[in-house]
Parts: C-alpha cells; structure tokens; sequence
C-alpha cells in the first residue's frame, strides 16, 4: 500500500533502503492546502502539503521539480536545526569551514527526496488537524496530519514538530505514528559517515544519496 510506503519510505529513504510510490493529491482539513492561512504552524504545513502538490502535478524534468520545490522546503524546514539535531554532539565537531557546505548539501539532499518521493499518478490525500498542540518541548508545536484513508482506512499519522524562529513556525522533525523522529533516524545514519570531526564523507555520502534520487 501506498500509506505503507510512506511511513517506511519517510523513515528509511535517507538510508537508501526504500523506494517509494507517489504520495498524492493534498487536502486538508479546515486549513486547505490549496489556500493556506498566512501565519502560524498549520499554515506551514499546510503550504508545505500545497508545494508538494505544485510538484506532483508538474511533468517537468527533476531538475526543474528540484527549483519549483526549494524555495517550499526552505520556508517549511529549519534545515539547520534539523542537521544539527541529527548529527547531536558531533556537530560540535565538525569544523566551520565543513558546516555551510554539509548544511547545503542537506538541503540538496532534502529536496530531491520529496521531489522523488512525490511521483505522479498518485492519489493518496492528506489531511492537516487545524489545531496545532503543545509539544513536552516548552516552545514547540506540534501539527497532526494523515495521509491516506481516503478509502475507508484509517490512514498513517504524520506529526511535524514545529518551533518560531526568524523565518516563523518551520519544522524540526517529522514523527511517523506518533513516535517515529526522522531526525533520530537521520542521526543513526549519519553517524556512521561522519568520524573524527570530519564532515566529508557525510557530505559525499549525502551527495551520493541525492544524485540517486534524480536518477531513479
């Protein structure tokens, strides 16, 4: 099942692992996806489900999918506090000049994995809760959302903890079924490329992953 797809492929795809089928059209619930509000953490969720429809819609090449999606990923993620919370103390490690070309090659990185996980023909729909919730996390929301279920089922839960920064609400980790943290994911793959504070093979690692992307 496409649902089935999703929540492995959401936790596993960075590991290569996992090919995914296409997600589908987005609805949502009360904070339509189409039209989202302008402020707040449904909003960016809700315009983060929007962009990743513009895309699954386009019959544009990859590359041009890449650009339609970015500027969407840029506003709805904190790139640089998922990173840094994916790679925990080892960060600390990792020398400057190494930090904003890892940081950079983890945006690429991001966006050709939705670009690639939203193949067309799908028709799954996603619904957005149009009320965020506290996060244990003093400071955080958290935005409840599901995908699939639109045949009778109860479809695959996709919870976005969200935090307000400069940029507004932006997301810092994607929980599967409630419990599931992406960035925890995230941090038991990296760590495995990433030793003695040196960066680079995390970033041909990360590099390596996104060009696969395109390819398949």
């Amino acid at each position: 099942m496409r649902t089935t797809n999703l929540l492995t492929g959401l936790c596993l795809a960075m590991l290569g692992t996992v090919s995914l089928s296409s997600f589908g059209h987005a609805q949502a619930t009360q904070a339509s996806a189409t039209q989202p509000a302008t402020s707040g953490p449904v909003a960016t969720v809700s315009a983060l489900y929007a962009g990743l429809t513009q895309v699954e819609h386009s019959t544009a090449p990859f590359s041009q999918r890449v650009q339609l999606l970015t500027p969407v990923i840029d506003r709805a993620f904190d790139l640089q506090t998922v990173l840094q919370n994916s790679l925990g103390l080892r960060y600390r490690t990792i020398p400057d000049a190494q930090k904003q070309q890892l940081l950079e090659q983890f945006r690429q990185f991001t966006v050709a994995r939705y670009v690639s996980n939203f193949a067309a023909g799908g028709n799954d729909s996603f619904t957005v809760d149009p009320a965020a919730t506290a996060s244990p996390i003093p400071g955080e929301q958290i935005v409840h959302s599901t995908i699939g279920g639109h045949d009778g089922g109860s479809g695959t839960q996709i919870d976005y903890v969200m935090r307000q920064g400069p940029a507004g609400w932006q997301v810092v980790d994607v929980l599967l079924n409630g419990n599931i943290s992406q960035v925890a994911v995230q941090r038991a793959d990296f760590g495995s490329s990433l030793t003695s504070g040196d960066a680079t093979p995390l970033i041909a690692s990360l590099k390596k992953k996104t060009q696969s992307f395109s390819e398949g």
